[in-house]
């Protein structure tokens, strides 16, 4: 039997189209498959609704080689994907025996009797046949229709994931990988990002590049057809990277506070942060670095302005002349927690993040970051656009992408930076 090339994938549940609960099984299930050379032309989310399902189920099976559902598979009248699946395959549904015996031993291990609710989840089309769940009570059910493999898995991420790898293993398990490359940058703008690369995007070329932005992170995709194209995908990959330097940072799901920390790490170099508006992210964000203790001493936080004064050495005359959100402020905090952490370099966040506390002058998202090191001290200052969380995630991104700049030896503006402030 050929491996499937192409696949549906539906998401079952009331939850998902109220947006009372994020469907995230339609990305979980595209990279699976897409990691294996089977391509998703398509992804549903339908209701509990037997009539709903069972039309989506048949629209996914004239269309693709492979259709996976989540969802509706639980004790409750409102899990009725089973009921959907026999209606497709017209087979009645019939109690599998077997399962009936795994189930009430995971009860047992467990100390309870099975609520007799529990036996719906133990039912099939009588054609097709149950797959393992040792993560939870909802075995998945696996059928064919046409030639065309359907499986329906459970909902719960933990209890699907094992079971898709069965999936994956049982029908695409012959079919070598397609190569894709994930190209992240900070700092420059979508229009910009897409500017520099435009030659690679369009689509008529063989690989086209696609670009997404994400968390204010731009991405640039490579995908390769199949496991030929490896060496075509790796010499788009740097082609981006080298059209969007000095702002590329790293591949796949590789992090910006990463980056640094490998930087740090390989110059021996080290860093410690003063932070106001961002009140210990940029902290939390270098520390989440596995191996970070080598080369981050500490940090302080000093919201208030005393705390500037007594705990970095900030001068009273500068935060009254200039206010906390300025140059001379920004500055004088980085050298300063450089200084009392003996770190290589220290850098600093201070801003309005909002919602409140904006003026004509200096709006609501104006941050300065500061950085000091042995080349000496600069600040420069940003709007960020967006709420006060977007602010602050900004604010930290950038922030990280500046030293990331300093220690490559790069100045260039980053995204959001003004020129010049008054």
């Amino acid at each position: 039997m050929t491996a499937p090339r192409t696949a549906c994938t539906i998401s079952v549940g009331d939850e998902l189209l109220a947006g009372e609960s994020l469907d995230t099984h339609g990305r979980t299930i595209a990279a699976t498959l897409g990691a294996r050379g089977c391509r998703v032309l398509g992804h549903r989310v339908v209701g509990d609704d037997v009539a709903a399902i069972a039309a989506a189920m048949r629209e996914a099976l004239a269309d693709a080689d492979l259709v996976i559902v989540t969802g509706g598979l639980g004790p409750t009248l409102d899990d009725v994907t089973r009921e959907a699946l026999a209606e497709v395959l017209e087979d009645p549904l019939v109690v599998d025996v077997e399962a009936v015996s795994t189930l009430e031993a995971w009860f047992a291990g467990r100390g309870r009797p099975m609520p007799e609710s529990n036996r719906r989840q133990v039912m099939r089309p009588s054609s097709a046949h149950l797959l393992p769940n040792p993560h939870g009570t909802a075995p998945g059910i696996a059928a064919s229709v046409g030639g065309v493999p359907i499986a329906v898995l459970p909902g719960p991420p933990r209890e699907m994931r094992p079971m898709l790898d069965l999936v994956v293993e049982t029908h695409l398990a012959a079919e070598p990988a397609r190569p894709v490359v994930v190209v992240r940058a900070v700092g420059i703008g979508e229009s910009d990002a897409g500017t520099r690369i435009a030659e690679f995007m369009r689509r008529d070329a063989p690989l086209p590049v696609a670009t997404t932005v994400s968390d204010s992170i731009v991405s640039a995709r490579i995908r390769g057809r199949d496991a030929g194209d490896a060496d075509e995908v790796e010499r788009l990959a740097r082609a981006v990277e080298d059209a969007w330097a000095p702002f590329a940072f790293a591949r796949g799901e590789g992090s910006l506070e990463a980056a640094v920390g490998s930087l740090l790490a390989g110059s021996g170099a080290t860093i410690a942060t003063a932070e106001s508006c961002t009140g210990g992210l940029l902290a939390g964000a270098l520390t989440a670095v596995p191996g970070s203790s080598a080369w981050f001493p500490g940090s302080v936080v000093t919201y208030a302005n005393r705390r500037k004064v007594e705990d970095l050495g900030v001068s009273e005359i500068d935060l009254e002349r200039d206010g906390a959100v300025s140059r001379s402020v920004a500055v004088a905090m980085a050298a300063g927690a450089r200084a009392r952490a003996g770190a290589s370099i220290g850098v600093s966040t201070t801003g309005i993040a909002g919602p409140d506390g904006g003026t004509d002058a200096k709006p609501v998202g104006t941050v300065w970051i500061g950085i000091a090191d042995d080349d000496g001290t600069d600040a420069r200052c940003f709007r960020f656009p967006g709420e006060r969380d977007t602010v602050r995630r900004r604010t930290v991104l950038a922030a990280l992408q500046l030293v990331r700049l300093r220690l490559l030896g790069a100045s260039e503006p980053l995204l959001w930076e003004r020129a010049s402030v008054s």
